[in-house]
């Protein structure tokens, strides 16, 4: 029988503390980089208010609002390199069982980028179907109105004259639809191009409890710098809004801070002289919106 005097080599184990750590991590890069990678591709096919997030998110993180060409591309490489990491770190030892499952990390993030176009291709179709614009014939010259400004100043209709105006009714603690119109009022302005000087997109607030010039600005500024943001008393923002035809009711019960606002979702378009045009709703085609915002800028 023969012996040798080599030693012994005994399997070691990572403390149980950093293999702990490294699930931790392993598992929150798994789960980032698959909820990044599906919003990246849902933008992609105009999914507005999942795309809203990741812009939202930047412009939260660093005080300005992300480029709309820029969302999408950041959005799927943090969740392709989230991904990556995750499976770099289960590769650690190598083993079969781990290579595996490396594969089946990173297959999955690009399935949710694949289920995220594919349902945002399906969102797209629904969202914007087309409604048709409501024409106002003749134009109907609108009262004037002074309300206060996102700087705390007054800002008056007149003030405006000259520009085409769009107005929009909404609130700052809205769930869903002021997203979605003050997104495509972005989309509108980027769509005009050097038309957009001439236009004015204007947020007017239905919740001046909660809607101070400060928040209102912060709100704003997600969307656009130069949105304007007016707000002032329930009842006399009520009689601005009638002239609109246009209604809010608030939910609120008793002193609660947390309550929703019932209103319009309509955009109201009027022209330099401050006659309203045409107002159209939420599923009407961004291209649509820019062709006969164009024809009241040229005063068609």
């Amino acid at each position: 029988m023969i012996f040798s005097n080599r030693p012994i080599r005994r399997p070691t184990f990572p403390p149980a503390s950093a293999s702990l750590a490294r699930l931790m991590v392993t598992s929150a890069l798994i789960g980032f980089g698959t909820v990044m990678s599906f919003l990246g591709a849902a933008y992609l096919q105009d999914v507005k208010l999942l795309a809203e997030a990741p812009a939202a998110f930047w412009a939260f993180i660093c005080g300005q609002p992300l480029a709309d060409a820029m969302v999408a591309p950041l959005a799927l490489i943090a969740g392709e390199l989230s991904a990556i990491l995750a499976g770099a770190l289960l590769l650690r030892p190598v083993t079969r069982l781990r290579a595996a499952t490396a594969g089946l990390v990173v297959f999955g993030a690009l399935a949710a980028a694949g289920s995220g176009y594919l349902f945002g291709a399906a969102n797209r179709a629904a969202v914007q179907a087309p409604q048709a614009i409501a024409y106002l014939t003749p134009p109907r010259p609108m009262p004037d109105f002074a309300l206060t400004n996102s700087d705390g100043s007054v800002t008056r209709l007149s003030d405006l004259r000259g520009k085409t105006v769009m107005l929009f009714f909404g609130y700052t603690h809205c769930p869903d639809v002021c997203p979605l119109a003050l997104s495509e009022m972005r989309k509108v302005k980027a769509a005009l191009g050097k038309d957009a000087e001439r236009v004015a997109f204007v947020f007017v607030s239905v919740d001046g409890t909660r809607d101070t010039p400060e928040v209102l600005r912060r709100y704003v500024r997600i969307f656009d710098p130069d949105f304007i943001g007016l707000t002032g008393p329930e009842s006399q923002v009520r009689l601005i809004a009638l002239e609109y035809g246009a209604h809010f009711r608030s939910n609120r019960v008793g002193n609660s801070t947390t309550y929703t606002v019932d209103h319009t979702a309509d955009t109201f378009v009027l022209d330099a002289q401050g006659r309203w045009r045409f107002a159209y709703g939420m599923k009407t085609p961004t291209e649509t919106v820019v062709r006969e915002v164009r024809k009241v800028i040229r005063g068609a």
